[in-house]
């Protein structure tokens, strides 16, 4: 089995599981705070054509309806987009295929979003190059990634030795330099960053993150790009 087929299978299977009524009707707290900080970074104008790449189950882009953009999403996991296809207007733009070649022309998208996807391929660059490739350019593209200095990660390490943990056999993770540069060399300009330190607690916690823990520390980091 080849590597393509082995993250799809794993996709399915471990990470979106089988297809419910809750899976597609509920909405956990903590990713509705995630999906409002999203949109509050990249959303978009009326009549925007907008791509989620790795887009899982339709959450980031059924949040988007009320701005009438035109909404599109790609994900290698069959069971996601099913659900996503339940959950936007257009299930026909609702892609499920391999994403190491996006299915679209060269300056297609207004904005083009991948919320914690680049880091399992096994080519960064070469996903980058096809984001690069179908966004137009001036537009925005909004890519989220893992910080290997998170600082649980160092606090672990500390006082377990155990060091960042992978969740995914294919997860790479680097520092905001590391990641900066990938971009960078992919042809696209950095314009902002943001982090991003997780929405699963109360709203002090996440106050107290924001505050008190540096941002080199961060969970993930959010580059706001241009083509």
């Amino acid at each position: 089995m080849n590597a393509e087929k082995q993250e799809t299978n794993f996709y399915d299977k471990s990470y979106y599981g089988k297809p419910t009524s809750e899976s597609i009707n509920t909405i956990h707290p903590a990713k509705a705070r995630e999906t409002e900080f999203f949109k509050k970074l990249v959303y978009p104008k009326q009549g925007d054509k907008v791509l989620d790449v790795g887009c899982g189950t339709g959450l980031f882009l059924a949040s988007l309806e009320e701005s009438e953009a035109d909404l599109w999403g790609v994900d290698i996991s069959k069971n996601a987009t099913d659900m996503a296809k339940k959950k936007v207007k257009k299930p026909q733009q609702i892609i499920c295929k391999e994403i190491d070649t996006l299915p679209f022309s060269e300056d297609e998208f207004d904005l083009i979003t991948a919320w914690g996807v680049i880091e399992h391929f096994s080519s960064i660059s070469l996903i980058l190059g096809e984001i690069r490739r179908v966004a137009k350019i001036g537009k925005k593209i909004a890519i989220m990634v893992p910080n290997t200095y998170y600082y649980k990660f160092i606090w672990d390490t500390l006082r377990k030795g155990t060091g960042p943990v992978k969740h995914q056999e294919t997860e790479f993770l680097y520092s905001f330099k590391e990641w900066k540069n990938l971009i960078e060399l992919a042809g696209l300009g950095v314009e902002k960053v943001f982090r991003h330190n997780k929405f699963n607690k109360s709203s002090l916690s996440i106050w107290l993150r924001k505050a008190f823990i540096p941002f080199y520390f961060s969970n993930h980091f959010i580059f706001i790009c241009t083509k």
